[in-house]
């Protein structure tokens, strides 16, 4: 049975020739050969406690005998949500940093229950706005999945979000597992290579004496000019070592005579009003990043100007209602200002 295509037996978009296929809907799944057999059908598989995923491990075993396979997931609309958000231009440098901060603005799920992608849907100019199609699953969705591929010989080709009404609409090739997105480039490209070199070796038994005494001495010549190089390169690095301690001794200088972090903390305190609450706080390599809620965040940019112990104070990400509460949600950077002296 498919879950996903009535009328269409298993089509993948883009499909190897051998390579498997899972289909996930209605908290069941199941694995499909390249032929569209049936290898495992698992239901209620995403309230299952971990079962599931050692029948992947070992179908995975068996089918990856004779070598690493691709896999394709395709996942019904009915386990994704998704979402059109307009978000500020300057957004987009850092647009997946922006949606993960505000996942619990835009879902009912925090960011650290989902996996999720987005699309540049359109770009409006006059308002500076960008549209955003956000698409997001729940991680129990695909946990067994990404347990499963783990320390395997199935690396991840691509996922599909299938719409069984309309295939038109389906979306393809989304990057919901970012971290898994390049196993498949690495993995064919280690296959072809040791294809290659087994092939070399197999050639490199049968030739002539004469062939491989030449091939010694060209390799000790490669040999030779690296070493060159690496001399070179270490010369290089005393050199540069030299000055980096040249460098250190007058930053360690620099940070005697400039404040500490508990100092600026204190400072902040006394500064920012009752009406502000600060719920994350870092400093890295003199940029102080400040998270919170305000009851007028407009007003802190100045207030925290007034210390005169900052350069350079803006908001990291537009600024956003937080809920019924009526406070605002508020990110500011500022660097800090170092001592000429």
């Amino acid at each position: 049975m498919s879950l996903l295509l009535p009328g269409e037996k298993h089509s993948s978009h883009g499909r190897n020739k051998e390579s498997l296929l899972i289909e996930i809907a209605r908290d069941e799944y199941q694995v499909l050969n390249s032929g569209g057999e049936e290898l495992l059908y698992v239901k209620q598989a995403i309230a299952a406690n971990g079962n599931d995923s050692e029948q992947l491990k070992n179908i995975f075993k068996e089918a990856t005998k004779n070598g690493d396979l691709a896999l394709d997931i395709h996942i019904n609309e009915s386990e994704v949500l998704t979402r059109h958000i307009s978000l500020p231009a300057s957004t987009e440098e850092n647009l997946y940093e922006v949606i993960q901060y505000e996942m619990d603005r835009y879902t009912p799920f925090n960011k650290e229950d989902v996996y999720f992608d987005y699309r540049i849907e359109d770009r409006d100019k006059e308002k500076e706005l960008i549209k955003v199609l956000l698409i997001v699953v729940r991680k129990e969705v695909l946990n067994s999945v990404v347990d499963s591929i783990e320390n395997s010989r199935i690396y991840l080709q691509a996922i599909d979000v299938i719409d069984s009404q309309n295939p038109e609409s389906s979306l393809h090739n989304v990057k919901l597992l970012r971290s898994y997105s390049e196993l498949g480039n690495s993995k064919k490209s280690s296959t072809k290579w040791l294809v290659v070199a087994a092939a070399a070796l197999l050639l490199l038994t049968g030739i002539t004496p004469l062939i491989i005494n030449y091939i010694h001495i060209s390799k000790l010549s490669s040999e030779l000019t690296g070493l060159e190089k690496t001399v070179q390169k270490v010369k290089q690095l005393q050199t540069e070592y030299t000055k980096m301690q040249e460098q250190v001794g007058y930053l360690v200088k620099i940070k005697e005579r400039n404040p500490s972090i508990i100092e600026l903390i204190n400072l902040l305190t006394l500064a920012i009003p009752d009406h502000t609450y600060v719920q994350r706080l870092s400093l890295e390599g003199g940029l102080l990043s400040v998270q919170g809620l305000s009851a007028s965040a407009s007003e802190l940019i100045p207030i925290i100007d007034k210390t005169g112990m900052f350069d350079d104070i803006r908001f990291a990400a537009p600024v956003t209602q937080s809920g019924a509460d009526g406070l605002e949600r508020y990110s500011i950077t500022a660097q800090i200002k170092f001592s000429q002296e």
